[in-house]
């Protein structure tokens, strides 16, 4: 049974940024209709589409019908069809679809059963222009080269404490002992000439 239909969808759920900003907003919507209830279906379509006409924002509503291809999703059990709006905002859709014709066709579809499967719902923005997909492109590949880095970065730290891990108490004493014995003489005598002067300040204290 379908739990729910094309316009509860959207019931909850702010429109995004870019659609309250004024921008045009694309919703396309999916519908596998029962051959058994296809009359009916488009019935309910033509009313809707007369009904929507004058709805406040409204730019292009259309209803399509998929063709047979070689990998077409209708069968005789069902076919497919999409919808696609066009509005003026996101706010001119959302009243659409509380609108009563809209509400109609919502009950409609659920009572008399039409559709195979729920409905599905896309909400887009504008076109993309050629200096959008520009920006995008950048944006994307610098946010992958970040995130490049920072798991390097990360598999270094994690290989570093593991080579740590891995070494015996033994090593870690022979692993001091060398870093002790590769330093150089000027090195070696600036320790010795160290104590002495502490040794000496002792002496003198006394």
């Amino acid at each position: 049974a379908i739990q729910q239909t094309i316009w509860r969808f959207f019931e909850g759920h702010a429109m995004p940024v870019a659609a309250a900003k004024g921008t045009k907003v694309y919703a396309f919507l999916t519908f596998h209709v029962r051959t058994g209830r296809l009359a009916a279906f488009c019935d309910a379509c033509a009313e809707l589409l007369s009904a929507s006409t004058n709805d406040a924002g409204r730019v292009r509503i259309a209803l399509h019908r998929e063709l047979p291809w070689a990998r077409s999703m209708s069968n005789e059990e069902f076919t497919l069809f999409m919808m696609e709006q066009t509005w003026a905002c996101g706010a001119d859709l959302e009243k659409h679809t509380c609108s009563p014709h809209a509400v109609k066709f919502n009950e409609a579809i659920l009572k008399q059963r039409m559709l195979a499967t729920e409905p599905s719902v896309s909400i887009f923005g504008e076109p993309l222009t050629t200096t959008q997909l520009a920006k995008l492109a950048a944006e994307a590949s610098a946010q992958e080269a970040a995130e490049a880095s920072l798991a390097g970065e990360e598999v270094r730290a994690l290989g570093n404490s593991s080579s740590v891990a891995a070494m015996g108490p033994s090593q870690a004493q022979d692993q001091s002992l060398h870093s002790t014995r590769s330093s150089t003489p000027l090195q070696r005598a600036d320790s010795r000439s160290s104590v002495l002067r502490a040794s000496a300040t002792l002496t003198l204290k006394k």
